[in-house]
């Protein structure tokens, strides 16, 4: 074994000691995100395909490149959660201006759901089940603006809105579906 590999026998070892690192050093943001490194949707890593078991011809055994590859994945997610944070907060102000208006209340979250699955969508790029990440930050979004989430809510998010798999939703129908949503929230 030269220096800087790993060898091939103790992979998964390696992977359960920086699991369980990243567990205990990251926060909450990692912890109780649902986000965890491996999430391939979202971060473009995942265990069986990235961690030292590239596809070739990019397979490295290289301790570095692998770090550097779970870094990179690392902030993919912390910079999507912290852009949708973002969005959250946007969207929080315009429902406390809507103060009792109920109508205005609906156009503010509505308008934060179509601008949180925009945002999973473009960072994404729509791969794969890309979808399941902005069920969780729809939920995610209603929960920031300080409305309640309740079942019938949950039940609401997964009949009003139709995603695929490489497809973001049309812009029309997206909009349609936060409407219905935010109607029966606020």
């Amino acid at each position: 074994m030269r220096v800087g590999t790993i060898h091939p026998g103790r992979i998964k070892q390696a992977k359960n000691v920086v699991q369980d690192l990243l567990r205990d050093e990251l926060g909450a943001w990692y912890t109780q995100s649902g986000l965890p490194l491996g999430n391939e949707v979202l971060g473009g890593f995942c265990w069986c395909h990235s961690f030292f078991n590239q596809n070739p011809p990019h397979r490295t055994m290289d301790v570095d490149e692998n770090i550097q590859l779970m870094i990179d994945a690392l902030e993919r997610t912390r910079s999507f959660l912290y852009a949708l944070d973002g969005v959250y907060q946007s969207a929080r102000r315009q429902l406390e201006l809507a103060a009792d208006d109920k109508a205005l209340r609906a156009k503010a979250l509505a308008e934060g759901l179509v601008r949180t699955v925009d945002l999973t969508a473009e960072t994404t790029s729509c791969e794969e089940n890309w979808y399941t990440v902005a069920q969780d930050a729809m939920s995610w979004c209603i929960e920031a603006m300080g409305l309640p989430l309740s079942e019938a809510t949950e039940e609401l998010l997964d009949t009003a809105f139709v995603f695929e798999s490489w497809l973001a939703p049309p812009p029309e129908a997206l909009r349609d579906a936060a409407a219905r949503v935010a109607e029966g929230v606020v």
